[in-house]
């Protein structure tokens, strides 16, 4: 069978961070049919997101909701498009039931939620992997062995000089350390971590290495952010809810440290280079935390053989204590110190 011309990859529509963890994936396609056009399907931010990626030539936004009837018409646009190959890098039996009404002749995915049939290539789902790893199989399966699992964002030039400026304008000396905490994040219930915690690590790191203090969110996490930053005697910059997209990638890459919850500004950040410290819940860490490099990521993990409840879920994810965070922060700065360098107390 020839090289597919024509391919189209999709990605979870709801979780921008799904698509920042498949680039590595649509890196490995891209290199492995390089005359091909690549079109992505994903969340409607997803082209914002990958802004100068050089392994997507086109972008079709998917909605978040309200999926049925726009899918009925995408997939009449889809077929239009003609297709030679879809890679289906999400797990949902929608996405594979639009790649079969589109009549695209090949199909790669992953064999869940009795999707197998609609898949002329079906790719076993293997918990506890790193998600990472599961969607370079997908690849693999297309032919295209991996390129690095390193993650990518792309930020232009232009970009880094206008938050350089905004930072300045809102009181930020950038010859001094910065710390970003993100306390809020979507799914509260099992993905956000004890306020409290927040403040005293951010507070303990502050004191350690001066850091100057931004907080960094969604509008809808502004409850939890104006909470860390009334904590700070001589303030923090709360800038949440005040990004667009861009901006906040822009600001990840300014800054020394991001801790945070299990979040898309993680894996961003993580793509970018930026240090991290991301608290995580229990049954997320093995398939999504980051522990590599400047990396870590701190849980408590289930009992064995516990049903991972939403209660129990939530429980252990309160009970991961202040001092694992920092010392997971001290850890990374000894490998990526600040730009201060300077020595905790």
């Amino acid at each position: 069978m020839p090289d597919p011309e024509r391919i189209l990859l999709v990605t979870k529509s709801r979780y921008l961070g799904d698509t920042v963890v498949a680039v590595p994936a649509m890196r490995a396609i891209a290199a492995r049919y390089p005359n091909a056009h690549i079109t992505l399907l994903s969340n409607p931010l997803a082209k914002d997101l990958l802004r100068g990626c050089p392994y997507v030539q086109e972008y079709h936004a998917r909605p978040v909701v309200a999926r049925r009837r726009a899918d009925l018409e995408m997939w009449r646009y889809l077929r239009k498009k003609r297709y030679d190959l879809a890679v289906l890098f999400n797990r949902s039996l929608s996405s594979a039931v639009l790649a079969f009404m589109a009549r695209i002749p090949q199909r790669v995915g992953f064999d869940t939620e009795g999707r197998g049939f609609l898949l002329t290539t079906r790719v076993p789902y293997e918990p506890p992997k790193h998600e990472i790893l599961h969607l370079l199989d997908v690849a693999a399966a297309c032919d295209a062995p991996a390129q690095g699992r390193q993650m990518e964002l792309w930020l232009s030039p232009e970009e880094h000089a206008a938050i350089r400026d905004r930072l300045e304008k809102e009181g930020i000396d950038l010859r001094s350390p910065i710390l970003l905490v993100q306390p809020g994040s979507n799914d509260a219930y099992v993905k956000r971590w004890r306020t409290d915690g927040f403040i005293a690590v951010a507070q303990r790191l502050q004191k350690d290495y001066g850091f100057q203090v931004i907080l960094l969110g969604a509008s809808n996490e502004q409850d939890v952010a104006e909470q860390v930053a009334s904590s700070f005697k001589d303030g923090a910059l709360n800038m949440v809810g005040r990004t667009t997209l861009r901006e906040a990638l822009a600001l990840l890459k300014e800054v020394d440290l991001l801790v945070g919850n299990d979040t898309g500004m993680i894996h961003a950040a993580v793509a970018l280079g930026t240090p991290t410290v991301a608290v995580f819940a229990p049954h997320k860490f093995q398939r999504w935390a980051h522990n590599h490099d400047c990396h870590r990521a701190v849980t408590v993990p289930l009992p064995e053989g516990a049903r991972p409840t939403q209660e129990l879920i939530h429980q252990h994810l309160f009970a991961v204590k202040e001092e694992d965070v920092l010392a997971a922060a001290h850890e990374v700065l000894k490998i990526k110190p600040t730009r201060t360098a300077k020595t905790p107390e």
